[in-house]
């Protein structure tokens, strides 16, 4: 295998899959923010090129700082004949931060500091946005899955390490798990492209939806236990 990312050429080894270290949160979170910044939800909810970048970063830093002490934030980096010096390089290539069955995605009232801040920068439009997405991709979620399931909070490959078959390596830990115990996973992605990688991975199309007449098509997707 033959990744490029910025500072990193490694030719002939594999990537490897481990749980996030605590050290490692803010360096995921401006991962995420740069991978996510294209994407059509991104681009939507913060139209403002130059607020996009760091409102993303303070965004998934929440979010990866919330799901760590749960246990399932894996990151994806280049193995090294010393382990040690891998775990230590911040060149991340991929990064899966998942809520387990049981656990709750943060409430609005929990998110009105970040969404305080997001309406300072980004004024009333993109506070709007956020607001209508987050209530109902979560109404959609609770609707689909009523009992204990794997929520995927995010999932992200740096550009360059893209087409590797990383993605599908991060989703492993949880989804070997979930068939085990015979649990439901769920998510919602905003491409195609997405939907087609998720789809090779057992999950279906629930629900497309447009959380504003303007927005973007979400698709609401879950994964029943494979046998």
């Amino acid at each position: 295998m033959n990744i490029l990312n910025d500072k990193m050429n490694v030719e002939n080894e594999e990537p490897q899959i481990l749980a996030l270290q605590q050290s490692q949160i803010s360096i995921a979170a401006k991962m995420m923010a740069t991978t996510f910044f294209p994407d059509p939800l991104s681009c939507y909810l913060i139209p403002n090129e130059s607020d996009r970048l760091g409102s993303l970063e303070k965004s998934w830093s929440k979010t990866i700082k919330q799901d760590f002490p749960l246990g399932h934030v894996y990151c994806s980096y280049q193995d090294h004949s010393d382990t040690s010096a891998s775990l230590s390089n911040p060149q991340l290539l991929g990064i899966a931060s998942w809520l387990p069955p049981n656990a709750n995605s943060p409430s609005l009232l929990q998110s009105l500091p970040l969404i305080f801040e997001i309406f300072l920068q980004n004024g009333f439009l993109s506070t709007r946005r956020i607001l209508n997405t987050l209530t109902k991709t979560e109404a959609y979620r609770l609707r689909d899955c009523p009992t204990p399931h794997w929520y995927l909070e995010g999932l992200a490959v740096s550009p360059n390490a893209q087409g590797k078959g990383i993605g599908g390596l991060l989703l492993q830990p949880v989804l070997q798990q979930a068939d085990r115990q015979g649990e439901i996973c769920y998510l919602f992605t905003s491409t195609d492209r997405a939907v087609k990688f998720y789809q090779r991975h057992g999950f279906v199309v629930r629900e497309e939806l447009r959380v504003l007449n303007d927005a973007p098509p979400l698709w609401m997707m879950m994964r029943s236990p494979q046998a």
